[in-house]
């Protein structure tokens, strides 16, 4: 006698599938949800980094300047430089790229404009932005061999020292008797600038300097992303050689009392992020800035004694 044994087959009923799909869409949608959450963390954490990147690559250009600068304004007395080269101040703003005058400005080793280019014409000619433009000047401190006709430089034995252009080297007025070294002079006009490249029809502003170019102001960009410089200079009104109190550029009546300087940078993302809505006030040197836009920022602030 053999005996069958059918299987009953069953099935899902209407109710259990419409439980199912609710259940799968809700599980899919927060998996979506979580992973856009990851994704803006990991954005938001890249542009940070990148961000603090720019701001430290920014302060060690600047600061390196600046020590420079009060290491031989300290130590170099312009009023002891002797040569063909005529040598100025600055105090007209004068900045212009016809000829060398700028880069002999070195009795001033430290200047700036109050968030204008003003008669600054070698920066508001090369798309000039926003913010303070802060020049510094030194004496480079590696010896150079070589002599570009139109650059600038000063020879020195430890006791006497010829500024020239190099086509003059060997004018007689120039000319040291015992073993000396040459080197170039050093000018650096830091500013905010369009790249003249664009995010979603959004400028990309960048961190500009003027660097002497055969003895002529030349713009070469340092890094993009930079959006504002804020400068505030600590001044020493007693002259008892300690800082009294912080002022702008245009509020600074002697360069040489000069004895800090306060640096404010504000840094952005390249492109907008429409997922963000930057709705921080920033307090950068005598700005007050409340963008509302799509942009990430960070700020960042350096204090260097000069």
């Amino acid at each position: 006698m053999s005996i069958s044994i059918t299987a009953k087959s069953t099935g899902f009923t209407l109710i259990e599938v419409m439980v199912s799909l609710t259940l799968g869409l809700f599980m899919l949608t927060m998996g979506m949800q979580s992973l856009l959450l990851i994704n803006k963390s990991f954005v938001a954490v890249k542009q940070s980094a990148h961000m603090q990147e720019n701001a430290r690559f920014t302060f060690n250009f600047i600061s390196r300047d600046i020590v420079q600068s009060r290491y031989w304004s300290d130590l170099l007395a312009f009023s002891e430089i002797e040569g063909s080269l005529n040598l100025s101040d600055e105090s007209n703003q004068n900045c212009i790229e016809s000829g060398n005058s700028w880069g002999a400005q070195i009795q001033q080793s430290i200047f700036a404009v109050n968030n204008s280019s003003g008669e600054y014409t070698c920066a508001s000619n090369d798309g000039y932005l926003r913010g303070d433009i802060l020049t510094l000047r030194y004496i480079e401190p590696t010896p150079t061999i070589l002599t570009d006709s139109e650059q600038l430089y000063i020879k020195s034995n430890g006791n006497i020292h010829k500024a020239f252009l190099g086509k003059d080297k060997n004018l007689i007025s120039n000319a040291l008797t015992s073993s000396s070294t040459t080197h170039e002079i050093v000018s650096h006009s830091y500013f905010i600038g369009d790249s003249n490249r664009r995010c979603n029809n959004q400028v990309i502003p960048a961190l500009y300097w003027q660097t002497l170019v055969n003895g002529r102001p030349q713009k070469e960009e340092l890094l993009s992303g930079v959006e504002n410089l804020q400068v505030q200079f600590g001044v020493d009104e007693n002259l008892n050689s300690i800082t009294d109190k912080y002022v702008n550029a245009n509020q600074v009546l002697n360069w040489r009392d000069v004895k800090s300087v306060k640096i404010d940078l504000l840094v952005r993302s390249q492109c907008p992020d429409m997922t963000h809505l930057d709705k921080k006030t920033y307090y950068i040197g005598d700005e007050v800035y409340q963008p509302m836009d799509n942009f990430h920022r960070q700020s960042y602030q350096l204090t260097l004694a000069h």
